[in-house]
C-alpha cells in the first residue's frame, strides 16, 4: 500500500513538473512573439507615430490571436487547476480590456500605452505566482517597474525604452526556451 502511494505521489509530481515545463515553454515562446512585436512597434512609434499606430492596429489583434492559439494548444497538454486559472486570467484580462478598459483609456497616448503595459505586467507576474515560476513573477514586476519609470520620469524616451525592452524580451524568451528544451 505504501509503495503504491509513493508511486502515485511520484507520478503526480512528474505530471506537475511536466505541466510547469509546458507553461514555461509557452511563456518563452510568448516572450519571443511579443518581444519582437513590442520591439518593432515601439521603435516605429518612436520614429513615426502614424506608422507605429497602423502597425499596432494589425499586430496587436494578430499577436493576441496567436497567443491564444498557442495557449489553447498547450491547454490540451496541461490539464491542471493552475492551467485553467492561467487561461482564465488571460482570457479575463483580454475580455475586460477589450470591452471596458481599452475604450476608457485607449493606448493612443502614453497614458493608455502605460496602462496597457501594466496590465500585461500584472498578468505575467500573476502567472508566475500561479505556477511558482520566479522568472515570470520577476519579469512581470520588472516590466511594471520599467513602465512606471519611463512613464513618470522619462516620457520622452518611453518608446525607445519599450523597444529595447521588447528586444530584451525576445532574446530572453529565446534563451529560456532553449534552456528548457535541453
Amino acid at each position: 500500500m505504501r509503495e503504491e502511494a509513493e508511486k502515485l505521489l511520484r507520478q503526480a509530481q512528474e505530471a506537475e513538473r511536466e505541466a510547469r515545463l509546458r507553461v514555461a515553454l509557452l511563456g518563452g515562446w510568448l516572450l519571443v512573439l511579443w518581444g519582437g512585436l513590442w520591439a518593432a512597434g515601439s521603435l516605429l512609434l518612436a520614429l513615426d507615430p502614424g506608422l507605429g499606430g497602423r502597425f499596432w492596429l494589425l499586430a496587436g489583434p494578430l499577436g493576441t490571436l496567436l497567443s491564444f492559439h498557442l495557449g489553447l494548444r498547450q491547454a490540451g497538454r496541461v490539464r491542471s487547476e493552475a492551467g485553467r486559472k492561467t487561461f482564465a486570467l488571460w482570457g479575463l484580462l483580454v475580455l475586460f480590456g477589450l470591452l471596458h478598459w481599452l475604450p476608457l483609456l485607449p493606448p493612443l497616448d502614453l497614458r493608455g500605452e502605460s496602462f496597457l503595459i501594466s496590465l500585461v505586467a500584472f498578468g505575467y507576474a500573476y502567472t508566475g505566482v500561479l505556477w511558482r515560476l520566479g522568472e515570470f513573477v520577476w519579469g512581470g514586476l520588472g516590466l511594471f517597474a520599467l513602465d512606471l519609470l519611463l512613464f513618470r520620469l522619462f516620457p520622452g524616451l518611453f518608446h525607445e525604452g519599450m523597444a529595447l525592452l521588447g528586444l530584451l524580451a525576445l532574446v530572453l524568451g529565446g534563451v529560456w526556451t532553449r534552456r528548457w528544451t535541453r
